[in-house]
């Protein structure tokens, strides 16, 4: 504490020679002696505060206020250490939930049928219906190669090719029924393995209706895409299962080329084992399809016949063409689609052509759509035909034209049109028009 008392000493003999060596005023003579003043008292002071903790009479108090303050720096340490662990548990959360999307969708259809009566002069066929279509799942990222997905939906059992229930039956409650059920695998970059009830893995052209967007094969797929555009899908699907006799089963192919200008070209092949000389019952059965008549297990000649049996096996040779463009800043798309069957020596062969013109996505925005189909008795197995055009039946063609428009986002109004013909070339030929007004909720 001398030390600190020297010091100032030497202060005031230095400021008092600069005073007079630099011929500086009384005034600032004045204030630089309150300065080292100042200082003086300061330096009293602590020396008055080095004498109280020599004598020990203040290290009681002194460790009393550290004790203090280490127990605040405890519990702020300790609020802190709870906000971090719940901040950690939020994020995990967070991240688990972040894993899962949600996707659901509601239809209600207005819905118009007239169908030409075979009887000479009798009125024609009219139905006015009105469905909905309610649809809701989930698909979460089990880690960075697996995926799961579900999704429940109306509809009733015996239909594959329609989730739609129709209103009108006493307020009953509607079927809810399960619509898909899968697992993802990511192989390696490209490349997925998807195994359970999944969505068609197959290219398809456009809006062609050679294929029910409801129908929701059962069994696995393998699907490859190389960065040159060039894609590969692979697929072996369960139509039925017996102790006895073969499983109805669906396996088949496609490989096909996405250009850089537009083009999509793809060929692929869809053979159905176990069909011929069964009898493989859905909602509309045979819809078309050439059948006999058999005993229960479809055997000829019999005592009894009591089931319709498939006469031929359908095994289907595809080609689909697709170009993607752009008119007048809209998105133009025009496809075409061929099938045939290759067991069948007639009535065996399908087509499709179509376009596309906008996109009904974006709010305010809109899209007009045409195709022409035209499919053969067994050109295509019945039971993954699209159930809309020519009452979902095969031996059917005409046109479908329809209209969609965004009002706002994730709401769509759709107005579709069917003029088709069924059974043509045949005695029972007879005209058939379809009208449907849709509203479509997407959440």
């Amino acid at each position: 504490m001398h030390t600190l008392r020297t010091a100032g000493v030497a202060i005031l003999l230095a400021s008092a020679s600069l005073a007079s060596e630099a011929a500086v005023s009384e005034q600032e003579v004045a204030e630089l002696r309150q300065q080292v003043q100042a200082l003086m008292a300061r330096v009293e002071q602590l020396e008055a505060r080095n004498q109280q903790l020599a004598a020990g009479a203040a290290p009681a108090a002194r460790i009393e206020e550290l004790e203090v303050r280490v127990t605040d720096v405890e519990a702020i340490s300790q609020a802190q250490t709870e906000r971090i662990t719940q901040a950690a548990a939020a994020a995990k959360a967070s991240d688990w939930a972040g894993r899962i999307k949600w996707r659901g969708d509601l239809r209600y259809r207005h819905e118009t049928i007239e169908q030409e009566r075979l009887i000479t002069e009798a009125e024609d066929f009219k139905q006015t219906r009105q469905r909905i279509r309610a649809r809701f799942g989930l698909e979460a990222a089990i880690n960075d190669s697996l995926r799961a997905g579900f999704r429940i939906a109306t509809g009733g059992a015996l239909d594959p090719r329609s989730a739609n229930v129709t209103l009108g039956d006493s307020n009953q409650r509607k079927e809810i029924r399960l619509d898909l059920a899968y697992v993802d695998w990511t192989i390696f970059e490209g490349t997925v393995l998807t195994a359970g009830k999944q969505a068609q893995p197959w290219f398809r052209a456009g809006s062609s209706l050679f294929y029910d967007n409801d129908v929701n094969p059962e069994g696995v797929a393998l699907r490859w895409r190389g960065k040159s555009g060039v894609f590969a899908n692979a697929w072996g699907y369960w139509l039925s299962e017996s102790a006895i006799g073969a499983d109805g089963n669906l396996f088949g192919a496609q490989v096909g080329w996405e250009t850089a200008v537009g083009l999509t070209a793809a060929v692929s092949y869809h053979d159905y084992g176990a069909l011929q000389g069964s009898s493989l019952t859905f909602a509309g059965f045979p819809a078309g399809n050439s059948v006999y008549l058999g005993d229960a297990s479809c055997n000829v000649p019999a005592a009894t016949l009591v089931n319709r049996c498939y006469v031929y096996d359908y095994d289907i040779l595809g080609l689909s063409l697709q170009y993607d463009l752009k008119v007048a800043g809209l998105p133009l798309q025009l496809w075409a689609e061929y099938v045939e069957n290759l067991d069948p020596e007639e009535l065996n062969s399908g087509y499709s052509v179509g376009a596309t013109l906008g996109k009904a996505s974006s709010p305010g925005s809109w899209e007009l759509g045409v195709l022409y189909q035209d499919v053969e008795r067994d050109a295509q197995w019945a039971g993954i035909l699209d159930s809309n055009l020519a009452d979902g039946d095969t031996q059917g063609k005409g046109l479908r034209v329809r209209g969609s428009w965004a009002p706002v986002r994730n709401v769509a109004v759709n107005l579709t049109w069917f003029d088709n013909t069924l059974d043509y070339d045949t005695p029972s030929e007879r005209d058939y028009e379809r009208m449907q007004l849709d509203l479509n909720f997407r959440f």
